[in-house]
């Protein structure tokens, strides 16, 4: 779908830049994500305490602890996608508790760590190596996305293998993070093609 046509992004695009809430979704190169992070500080976005360069957004990412996704919230989300996309993971990957991202809880069903950096009204993840179907953890990350931080939009390298109630722009093939192009779509600007999609 062409981000144009997104009636979702036209509706994020009356929205303030420092207001919106927009969570990125790294792929192995930070370098990628630092460049969408420098330009959205750049224009005006929300954002708190800006790396000094994709080697130190990489080193806060590795040593970050993370957000959790309460199993039970997770089991909730999980519950509302499509019972065929459920049935693969549960056969690929077991139950939610063998996913390397699980902690048990001492007084609760535990929890999945999301591998989070906040910078204000943008948040980074660490998307991890792509997987058919996705890892609990990876369903996790969404299920956090959607309800836990409320993101107006996602940005992503690659798509998140599950349907978000919110536009998810989706880079180039080339994972060429071209921020202009981005920052347009963003603002619901339909003049000219747009180098991401949405989905």
């Amino acid at each position: 779908m062409s981000v144009t046509a997104d009636s979702r992004l036209l509706a994020l695009a009356g929205k303030l830049r420092a207001a919106r809430r927009l969570a990125i979704l790294a792929d192995s190169d930070h370098s990628h994500a630092f460049a969408v992070l420098a330009a959205l500080a750049a224009a005006g976005y929300g954002i708190a305490e800006l790396p000094a360069g994709p080697t130190q957004l990489d080193a806060r990412l590795r040593s970050a602890e993370g957000e959790a996704v309460m199993l039970n919230d997770y089991a909730a989300f999980a519950a509302s996608l499509p019972a065929t996309l459920r049935d693969a993971v549960a056969a690929r990957w077991g139950a939610a508790e063998r996913d390397p991202h699980y902690r048990p809880g001492q007084v609760d069903c535990g929890r999945l760590i999301i591998p989070v950096l906040r910078f204000g009204t943008v948040a980074v993840i660490s998307a991890g190596v792509a997987t058919v179907p996705p890892r609990h953890a990876a369903l996790a990350g969404a299920a956090w996305i959607a309800d836990a931080f409320r993101a107006d939009a996602a940005i992503a390298w690659r798509p998140l293998g599950v349907a978000l109630p919110l536009p998810v722009l989706i880079a180039p093939a080339d994972g060429t993070p071209d921020t202009a192009s981005l920052l347009a779509a963003l603002d619901g600007d339909d003049a000219g093609p747009h180098a991401w999609r949405t989905t």
